[in-house]
């Protein structure tokens, strides 16, 4: 039995009227869902705009800076070298695009010669919408209608192209083609197969990574026909310190014949290896040559090593960092020649720190090797040059101004000698080296050559068999040959 105050099942209780509840909304209609999409739509595409259109202007504006760096860096080079100097550098910033250009003179007064470089940019961060990046650059080198024309016809209508793509880092990727083509005029001829090369640069500038590649050419006159095949350029350097690199490159050519029947070079390789031992950045190069063959002779297994060692890292930064200041180079740009005298001797004041922590660490340079087999027999020869007890080196001394003027005869440079050990072995066969002196046309290495056998008597060369050898050597204890004192006056 149910008691009156006993709950119903819910069930059984009437609706109230509060809790009725209300009708189910009905579906959007076509129209009121497609203006919503729109709405979400359109809301979407303006961020997307504005965060395209932010990023835009900013890959413009790093640009701009990269662009004018470069020039600046360009003007200091040339100016420096005594090259010529950038004339003008003007830089149009747009919102998709923009462009740069650079006027150069080469030479001076009537000799000089311009060179107008453009720069075709297409601001990121979807450059030409194909690559993500700040930027991409297509370099045109615009020359005046004369060259233009010839260039046209040597080409075939062809145009070199050089495409780089700027990274949202900084750092650049360059694609550099030039086109095969002939030229002939004034009784000259040229062909050249198509070249092309490829380099990546880090933002800080010295990560480099790249290979450049050129089949070869010929060129022909009156004179003969010079032809160069299979010549290949790499590299591959990464950042050392905040200023300083390391890392490799090489250079080889397959064969060089030179015109009228000069000569010929086959087999060219030179390679660079630049690393840190211990505290030091040590750079070594070493060339090779399978033969070389000039005036009738052919000279083979040809061979070049140099190397530069124990240069203190630190100092070589400091060095660095010193030079690269604006001051510096704004002053290696200047004509003033007060201005320039006044700011090279603080800049000498500046650099006397590094230099002292540099020249203490004795560092050497060497030929390490040169070597040749001539038709005679084989010579190979060695030199070096090392720094002694450089900590007592007396930079304030040679580097004040008394010093300067006086040049090579001041007693300061004089006295310097005795901070420096230098070394000399020779080895070669004896007709080698007797026809090289005495074909030099010198008449003090004809009259070494024709005492090479009292020096054997008197122990100053060393003969095993064919071959001679000796080591020379000269220092602040003085000079010597094969460990015997020689008088230097």
């Amino acid at each position: 039995m149910s008691l009156p105050n006993d709950p119903l099942p819910p069930s059984n209780l009437p609706p109230a009227p509060s809790a009725v509840q209300p009708p189910a909304p009905s579906a959007p209609t076509p129209r009121a869902a497609s203006r919503r999409g729109l709405m979400i739509g359109g809301i979407t595409a303006a961020l997307l705009v504005v965060a395209w259109a932010g990023s835009t202007v900013y890959s413009a504006g790093q640009t701009e800076q990269v662009s004018s760096n470069l020039s600046r860096t360009l003007d200091t080079a040339l100016k420096a070298n005594k090259l010529g100097k950038v004339e003008r550098h003007t830089f149009r910033r747009g919102l998709t695009e923009s462009t740069d250009d650079t006027y150069i003179v080469l030479g001076e007064n009537s000799d000089a010669y311009r060179l107008h470089l453009r720069n075709h940019i297409q601001n990121g961060p979807l450059p030409g919408l194909s690559q993500v990046g700040q930027a991409a650059v297509d370099t045109e080198i615009i020359w005046d209608a004369k060259t233009q024309a010839a260039l046209d016809k040597a080409f075939a209508g062809k145009k070199p192209t050089i495409h780089t793509l700027i990274g949202l880092g900084g750092a650049t990727d360059t694609t550099l083609q030039i086109p095969a083509g002939q030229y002939a005029a004034d009784g000259a001829t040229s062909t050249w197969q198509a070249l092309s090369g490829q380099f990546q640069v880090g933002s800080a500038g010295r990560s480099v990574h790249g290979t450049m590649t050129w089949p070869g050419g010929t060129a022909g006159s009156s004179e003969g026909t010079a032809t160069l095949k299979d010549m290949k350029y790499t590299v591959d350097q990464q950042p050392y310190l905040k200023r300083l690199s390391q890392g490799t490159s090489g250079f080889s050519v397959a064969s060089i014949q030179f015109p009228g029947g000069v000569g010929s070079l086959n087999g060219l390789n030179m390679t660079t290896t630049t690393a840190p031992s211990g505290a030091n950045l040590d750079s070594r190069t070493t060339l090779t040559a399978s033969s070389l063959s000039a005036e009738g002779q052919t000279f083979n297994g040809l061979k070049l090593v140099l190397s530069a060692s124990g240069l203190n890292s630190s100092a070589l930064e400091g060095l660095a960092e010193i030079a690269q200041r604006p001051e510096y180079q704004d002053a290696l740009k200047s004509d003033d020649t007060s201005t320039l005298d006044a700011t090279m001797k603080k800049m000498m004041a500046d650099l006397k720190p590094a230099l002292r922590t540099l020249l203490a660490g004795n560092p050497r340079l060497a030929v390490n090797e040169v070597s040749v087999q001539t038709p005679q027999g084989p010579l190979k020869l060695s030199l070096g040059a090392q720094v002694v007890d450089g900590g007592s080196i007396p930079l304030d001394t040679l580097m004040s101004e008394d010093t300067l003027k006086a040049g090579a005869d001041s007693p300061a440079l004089l006295g310097l000698l005795g901070n420096f050990k230098l070394t000399a072995d020779i080895e070669g066969n004896q007709k080698a080296i007797s026809g090289l002196l005495g074909s030099s046309g010198d008449d003090t290495a004809e009259s070494v050559a024709q005492s090479i056998e009292p020096m054997v008597q008197e122990g100053m060369i060393t003969r095993k068999g064919d071959t001679l050898s000796t080591h020379l050597e000269f220092g602040k204890d003085g000079a010597t040959i094969n460990g015997k004192p020689v008088p230097l006056e």
